[in-house]
């Protein structure tokens, strides 16, 4: 039988791969203040957390990737989410603006279409939009970057 890798067991589990790989890392949980849009924020900060900022996140999806293969969990409230230097949460930031922008126009025009989102922004917008009365967002297309239209039901 698998055992499954506990949320609070996870930052212990950073640090120790943090170890083997020489890295110099602090991890802490820390709230995003958005608990729906961006769940068990797990903050990596110290001196090597550009390693994981940089590439647009590459390595910190990657250590993300294991993490929840780790946790053996698929509900999103009980995942863990990394971020690097407040890179993440600042993109989170960044989208729910953008998603309240898109609600505006599609209110003004019917729809607002969004370019080449990946999966995690995507969801940004569609929990955003959800939460616009009189308004829906579907994501088009195939493959992991995908558009995002925002339109009046």
């Amino acid at each position: 039988m698998r055992r499954h890798l506990a949320l609070e067991a996870i930052p212990e589990q950073v640090r120790t791969w943090a170890q083997h790989l020489g890295l110099d890392l602090k991890i802490r949980f820390e709230d995003s203040g958005d608990p729906e849009m961006f769940p068990n924020r797990l903050v990596l900060e110290g001196p090597d957390a550009h390693l994981f900022a940089a590439n647009r996140g590459a390595a910190l999806d990657a250590l993300q990737h294991l993490l929840h293969e780790a946790q053996g969990e698929r509900e999103e409230a009980r995942l863990v989410y990394l971020d690097a230097m407040g890179q993440r949460l600042f993109r989170m930031r960044e989208m729910t603006a953008m998603a309240e922008f898109a609600a505006r126009k599609a209110q003004e025009s019917g729809s607002y279409t969004f370019k080449s989102l990946t999966p995690r922004e995507r969801r940004w917008i569609h929990l955003a939009i959800a939460r616009q009365p009189g308004l829906e967002s579907v994501s088009e297309g195939t493959g992991t970057m995908k558009s995002l239209r925002v339109a009046r039901k």
